[in-house]
């Protein structure tokens, strides 16, 4: 999933300035499981200090610390059929550390993570989905808190959908 992303700064006088316009640096689209794919579009430990997403690492932000990860979900029925199970797994957990450790095996799809997340649906529809089984359907343009619930995101349409999550990470 490839973003295009602009990042600005300043030079040694103190004046703005546009530092790189190019591709965000740590993206992936999954081979297993067509339309599924990530781009972590920046990673900060704390303000200002720099770009932190191409370091590798977790895509979760330490406490203080944020990231503005987008994501393509294809629809439930694509994830749950990937086209090489084994090798979808491998490949989410090489691709998705710090994340993938917070999804539930018995409860495929939940997860819980240590952080304060604002998230913007920008493309098609998705249902959040809490630890009661409760669900709330979302669309384009719609935004939710999430607050480090244990929760999960289901696309039960047949169309990708795309989201923005910034979090902000908290101490459990």
């Amino acid at each position: 999933m490839q973003i295009r992303r602009v990042v600005t700064g300043h030079d040694g006088q103190g004046k703005s300035v546009f530092i790189s316009d190019a591709s965000a640096p740590r993206a992936k689209d999954f081979s297993d499981i067509p339309g599924y794919g990530f781009s972590q579009v920046w990673c900060s430990e704390a303000a200002l200090d720099g770009d932190q997403s191409t370091q590798g690492g977790s895509l979760l932000p330490g406490v203080g610390g944020s990231s503005l990860l987008m994501v393509s979900f294809p629809p439930d029925s694509v994830m749950a059929a990937p086209l090489d199970p084994q090798r979808a797994f491998a490949e989410m957990v090489e691709a998705l550390p710090g994340l993938i450790e917070c999804f539930e095996p018995e409860a495929p799809g939940m997860h819980r993570t240590p952080t304060l997340d604002y998230v913007v649906i920008i493309e098609g529809e998705l249902w959040l989905e809490l630890d009661d089984g409760e669900e709330r359907l979302l669309r384009s343009g719609e935004v939710v808190i999430q607050n480090g619930t244990r929760h999960a995101w289901r696309n039960k349409s047949d169309q990708v959908a795309k989201a923005v999550f910034f979090m902000q990470g908290m101490a459990r």
